[in-house]
């Protein structure tokens, strides 16, 4: 996003995500150990520059944030990617009813999600889709749309984002996201 925005503000709830963002962005280099087997590991490193971004990397802000209570600097967006989030909000639709006040006329909402709604995340209460209601099939897509429709528009049918979470050097986990994206009229 740095590429292509003067400005672009990214939150994650996990200091140690936006601790080893920082320290990539400062430094331009990052290294990690990976699992590998057992209790064997292997060192990688990541350098920035693979990227060709130049001083675009400091277009980036890393903050640790909670999305369910952000602050109100977070405003005027263009453009707000929540990937990979809205099942892991202990209250997704208060952040979905916030999200839409920090978006521009005619700024995006782009949403990617495996739905894959866990209790010990959010509390099947506040779960937007993955149930029954009356005895019928409720999705999280539905639920976005009651959660959407009104304020912002659906601009293309939900699309299947495939990506893999490498566990071991032998186990992966393949997941498949759907990603929507909304515009604010």
């Amino acid at each position: 996003m740095a590429r292509y925005f003067k400005q672009v503000d990214a939150l994650d709830f996990s200091t140690r995500f936006i601790l080893n963002a920082i320290a990539l962005r400062d430094k331009g280099v990052i290294r990690y150990l990976i699992d590998d087997e057992g209790e064997l590991t292997s060192l990688k490193e990541y350098d920035l520059s693979e990227m060709n971004l130049g001083d675009k990397a400091n277009n980036v802000d890393f903050s640790q944030g909670d999305a369910c209570n952000l602050k109100p600097k977070y405003n005027g967006y263009d453009l707000i990617f929540a990937g990979n989030l809205i099942d892991r909000l202990y209250e997704p639709k208060v952040f979905l009813e916030d999200i839409i006040d920090r978006l521009n006329p005619g700024g995006l909402l782009v949403i990617t999600s495996p739905y894959t709604w866990l209790e010990e995340y959010t509390k099947k209460e506040n779960w937007i889709g993955g149930k029954k209601i009356n005895g019928e099939n409720f999705t999280t897509l539905d639920g976005l749309h009651e959660c959407l429709d009104g304020q912002l528009t659906l601009q293309d049918k939900p699309h299947n984002v495939p990506f893999v979470i490498r566990e071991t050097r032998r186990k992966h986990q393949l997941t498949v996201a759907q990603l929507t994206i909304w515009k604010k009229e």
